[in-house]
């Protein structure tokens, strides 16, 4: 945290501008990601088209980021020449740079063209009005209404980011489903039968071995007899067909599920490995937007930032831009599920 005194020097944003690098470099990396899913999917469909509108889509948002980057530079560049006019005017180029960007983004989470259109005007126009401030806490008071106006628009374009990965990650999970449908459905079913056998198994195993009659009476309430009148057998007649019958039924899904075992652990390593995807997808949308209203947050402390005693602190900033990245190291692995 840095306090500013009297006459105190303006603060030193060098970090927030490399974090803010951080921040864009690891959100286009988020878009990589789904760029990859989408065409792992459609590409061997001959539906490359979705593959094209979704770059389209997001050329905008990069446009966006780029200059988002550049901003911070200029910004920390700006506060190291202590209000130099030469510096002043490059901040106001960038801001007018990242303002333009709004012009190209695409009518999303239910928005008119009309809407987005008239914000990108009166964003440019709003740029265009700091760009003429020659005093920095000027400048930046009037940028940030361009600078929240932003946020909100990438925040908006991530989520419908996130919301088509999500369709295309929930798409592979009903293929995989669909894929093994038959074989996860008979293993778990005779898996489940013979669980249930188990008690019984156990019962006449004891039975047999048991000396004292009661205790024979007391474990035939847990074996499953036929007691046909017109079939005259003992009890332990009946106690050795039932024994037989359980057997065959076990032996028999036995050999079932030990015949396709590899191919259930594969089913469940891939739908393990899908539902993480899903889950570490979720994570690094919910992390990026916090990153984003976190760095949008830090902008708007600095709209007094020639005040005397103005307090400056980024290290919220910091800490969502370092969770986002930890989220994506972990979210950034390829997802190869076996093939039969």
């Amino acid at each position: 945290m840095l306090i500013l005194g009297a006459c105190a020097a303006l603060p030193d944003l060098s970090g927030y501008a490399q974090q803010t690098r951080d921040l864009t470099t690891a959100i286009n990396k988020a878009y990589t990601q789904t760029e990859t899913d989408v065409t792992r999917r459609y590409i061997k469909t001959n539906r490359k088209f979705i593959i094209d509108t979704l770059r389209n889509a997001w050329e905008p948002t990069r446009q966006a980021l780029t200059a988002l980057a550049a901003y911070a530079d200029a910004l920390a560049k700006c506060t190291a020449a202590q209000n130099d006019p030469r510096a002043l005017h490059q901040l106001g180029a960038q801001l007018n740079r990242l303002a333009a960007t709004a012009r190209n983004f695409a009518p999303i989470q239910g928005r008119a063209a009309s809407e987005i259109a008239n914000a990108a005007i009166f964003l440019i126009k709003q740029a265009q009005l700091a760009a003429t401030r020659r005093k920095l806490g000027l400048l930046l008071t009037d940028a940030d209404v361009v600078i929240q106006r932003i946020s909100v628009l990438l925040q908006e374009n991530l989520t419908d980011l996130h919301r088509i990965h999500r369709i295309v990650l929930e798409d592979d999970l009903d293929d995989l489903s669909v894929k093994y449908a038959k074989i996860a459905l008979q293993y778990e079913e005779r898996l489940k039968i013979n669980e249930s056998l188990m008690p019984e198994m156990l019962a006449i195993a004891e039975y047999k071995q048991a000396k004292l009659q009661a205790r024979k009476a007391s474990l035939l309430q847990q074996i499953s007899i036929d007691r046909n009148p017109m079939q005259a057998a003992s009890e332990e007649e009946l106690v050795k067909r039932r024994e037989a019958d359980i057997l065959q039924v076990y032996n028999a899904n036995q050999e079932f599920l030990k015949n396709n075992e590899s191919v259930y652990k594969e089913y469940v390593q891939s739908l393990t490995a899908m539902n993480e995807k899903m889950v570490q997808a979720s994570i690094l949308h919910r992390n990026t937007i916090a990153a984003l209203q976190a760095w949008a947050s830090v902008h708007a402390s600095l709209k007094q930032i020639d005040t005397v005693g103005k307090a400056f602190s980024f290290a919220e900033f910091v800490t969502a831009v370092q969770n986002m990245q930890q989220v994506y190291t972990a979210y950034d692995k390829p997802f190869n599920p076996p093939r039969r």
